[in-house]
């Protein structure tokens, strides 16, 4: 059944406020931004962000679960290509790199280390955060073709419990990538240790784990 105008426009509204919460939170953080002045950088009036997102709280999740959302496509086709199990893990450690090196794209990581960090802190669970959950299930399963894979095409080592593996470097890659962004304008480097060389020795680590001898 066609969607209405009056729901396209319902739709619009909603993700343009979104959007220009999340900008907001990247540039003033997630405790300073309110929800007027939400209203007044999406040019809508309070009552209207009040009607879509009763709690602040609320809005928040909004944006995490639209942030993680923009994950999943890229693991899926990932995922579904013919390459090696091997090959389709680098490509997602890859592309969890390239992820935090793009602006808009490392702003994607930055917002979601800075929303777990501070979900993790509050003392009642946030509305709605079941259904960031149940983005986060979608994006471990759409790595079911490379588990799967990687038991028979040995292309992995056969001697490790597969899933595990897996879906351990992928999280510990993309915790320490997100966790290098946030941390960087606090961090003392030498020159030598960069952070993208870090996370270049840390993939070459991980993926060295899993390769055949």
């Amino acid at each position: 059944m066609p969607i209405s105008v009056r729901e396209q426009n319902k739709s619009t509204r909603y993700q343009h406020i979104v959007s220009v919460a999340e900008g907001l939170f990247l540039e003033r953080g997630l405790d300073s931004v309110q929800m007027q002045d939400v209203a007044n950088e999406a040019e809508v009036g309070i009552a209207t962000v009040f009607r879509y997102f009763p709690k602040k709280d609320k809005l928040i999740v909004a944006v995490a679960i639209q942030n993680l959302e923009r994950i999943l496509p890229a693991f899926e086709q990932i995922a579904a290509s013919p390459k090696t199990a091997y090959e389709r893990l680098e490509d997602v450690l890859n592309y969890l790199l390239e992820e935090d090196q793009h602006s808009s794209q490392g702003n994607s990581s930055k917002f979601r280390e800075a929303f777990e960090s501070y979900a993790s802190f509050t003392k009642e669970p946030l509305p709605d955060i079941d259904d960031y959950i149940e983005i986060q299930k979608q994006i471990s399963n759409s790595l079911n073709p490379i588990i799967e894979d990687g038991k028979t095409d040995g292309s992995i080592r056969t001697d490790l419990a597969i899933k595990e593996t897996i879906i351990t470097i992928i999280n510990t890659f993309g915790t320490f990538v997100n966790n290098v962004v946030l941390k960087a304008p606090i961090s003392f480097l030498e020159e030598d240790i960069d952070p993208r060389i870090q996370q270049r020795l840390l993939k070459d680590i991980l993926l060295s784990y899993v390769r055949p001898v």
